[in-house]
């Protein structure tokens, strides 16, 4: 009897684990390009080439990304938005919840600045206001992630931080 509960107890501890550490992907999440008004790419990236969409997707997690790039200029100027949309699923031990991705809200060697958006959202900036201004901007929802890439030349930090929320905002209001 004691060994037959043993192997009972190992069987639904083994079952446990393998549960635990299954990856299990979820939904594709909506494509991200259509969440963003036709207005918003036009102020932020004028003069913009077409919209290019595509798919980035890993284990535990599937992601859209649409990417808009500013057509060249005589005086230089140029801007470029990318914004990827993530739905997680299981992997490795960690739940669907984006806020149980390791790193995905911090990164090294830059300062994180917390925004008011979603479940949590940090943002960092770098780069050089003449030759372009990058902001990298992070926020979870519930299964989904946002991030914003945006980089303009001769734009205000609080200009590029309020473009960054406007574009994480816009995809948010869908979720």
């Amino acid at each position: 009897m004691a060994l037959a509960v043993c192997v009972l107890l190992s069987a639904a501890a083994g079952g446990w684990q393998g549960w635990r550490k299954a990856t299990v992907d979820p939904p594709a999440p909506p494509a991200v390009c259509p969440l963003i008004r036709a207005e918003v790419f036009d102020l932020l990236v004028p003069a913009h080439d077409a919209l290019q969409a595509g798919e980035q997707n890993g284990p535990g997690m599937r992601s859209n990304y649409c990417l808009v790039k500013s057509a060249s200029t005589k005086e230089g100027a140029r801007a470029s938005l990318w914004v990827s949309l993530g739905r997680y699923g299981r992997h490795e031990g960690r739940g669907p919840r984006c806020l149980d991705r390791d790193g995905l809200l911090m990164v090294i060697n830059n300062t994180n600045h917390p925004v008011a958006l979603g479940d949590r959202a940090v943002y960092f900036i770098a780069g050089d206001r003449e030759t372009g201004r990058r902001i990298n901007l992070s926020t979870c929802f519930g299964t989904y992630g946002v991030l914003v890439e945006y980089e303009a030349t001769a734009v205000a930090d609080t200009a590029i931080v309020e473009s960054a929320a406007t574009v994480a905002q816009e995809v948010l209001s869908w979720l």
